[in-house]
């Protein structure tokens, strides 16, 4: 797939939590982008020191199938360029992008049940791969891992109940490294939920999120049997 320059205008930011912010892109120039479920875009951030811009990198949270509009997780606290650059700009303004980017993509491998597990907005790519599986009727049994600090770091839970609701074969579980005493669900780092796992080979596994998470799920699994293992290491600065 061709990478190229593109523009498009911010159309929205959303508050998900007190840190996360979801930001919409709307396509200007070409008016949609064609991209594979997985893949990134890169943000053309001015440098003042060069005539080149700096590139940061981010996942696409949405579905190829919505290819008009491109969606970013972002965290606020990470003070990375990328993101402070897009966080400042006003709705409706214009910005340079190239894309799309990565090999983190979808395999074909219908016998196989697909376990997606991610850690904080590493969940944006796996997002995207399950958004169209589930809109293209996929009927392979799937489930998304995601951990999470605390309570107040959930977001997208009304889509996710949503999905468990209209797709049988999907199902989630989040779990918090760093709940209330009070907290209900299940508790601990998301690799936590792995080593309840007794069997692998039957998996295929798309990981993402920080470096030394990757690297433990992948150990992980590998010490469990012979599970497909697709990765991403999640950073603007790729």
């Amino acid at each position: 797939m061709e990478v190229r320059p593109f523009r498009a205008k911010v159309q929205q930011i959303r508050h998900l939590t007190s840190d996360i912010r979801e930001v919409t892109l709307e396509m200007v120039e070409p008016s949609s982008l064609s991209f594979q479920a997985g893949q990134s875009i890169a943000v053309a951030v001015p440098a003042p020191t060069s005539n080149s811009p700096l590139l940061r990198y981010f996942s696409l949270a949405s579905s190829p199938r919505l290819s008009t509009h491109l969606v970013l997780l972002l965290n606020s606290q990470d003070r990375g360029r990328g993101s402070t650059f897009l966080l400042k700009k006003n709705i409706g303004e214009e910005i340079q992008l190239y894309g799309p980017y990565g090999s983190f993509l979808l395999q074909a491998e219908p016998e196989k049940e697909l376990l997606f597990i991610g850690t904080g907005t590493g969940v944006a790519p796996l997002w995207s791969m399950i958004s169209m599986l589930l809109e293209g009727g996929c009927s392979q049994p799937m489930k998304l891992l995601w951990g999470l600090r605390n309570e107040s770091d959930r977001y997208y839970l009304k889509e996710l109940e949503a999905w468990t609701t209209r797709h049988k074969n999907f199902s989630y579980v989040l779990t918090l490294s760093q709940p209330d005493p009070a907290w209900p669900g299940k508790k601990g780092r998301v690799t936590d939920l792995l080593q309840q796992l007794s069997l692998v080979d039957h998996l295929a596994a798309y990981v993402c999120g920080n470096r030394a998470m990757v690297k433990e799920v992948h150990d992980l699994l590998k010490g469990k049997g012979n599970c497909a293992i697709y990765r991403e290491r999640h950073s603007e600065t790729l």
